[in-house]
C-alpha cells in the first residue's frame, strides 16, 4: 500500500504535497494510474465517482490516533 496524496484537498504548499490527513491508501498500481491519469478521471473510472477527498476525510476521522496526534501538531 502506498498513501496517495490527494493535492486539491486544500492544505499544499508551493512545490509540496498536501499532509497525510488528506490521503488514500492505494496500491503501487491504482497509486501509478492516479498520477497518469489525473484526480479527475481516476475518481470516475476507478473510485465509482467517489470523491478522493471526501474518503481521505473518512479514513483520517476513523484513525484511532487521530485526537493524540492533533494535539501534538496543534491542529
Amino acid at each position: 500500500m502506498q498513501a496517495a496524496h490527494v493535492d486539491h484537498a486544500g492544505d499544499k504548499g508551493m512545490s509540496t504535497k498536501v499532509s497525510d490527513r488528506f490521503a488514500i491508501p492505494l496500491c503501487a498500481g491504482h497509486h501509478n494510474r492516479q498520477h497518469t491519469r489525473g484526480w479527475a478521471t481516476f475518481e470516475r473510472e476507478c473510485l465509482g465517482g467517489k470523491s478522493a477527498v471526501a474518503m481521505s476525510e473518512a479514513y483520517w476521522n476513523a484513525w484511532p490516533g487521530r485526537h493524540q496526534w492533533e494535539e501534538e501538531n496543534g491542529w
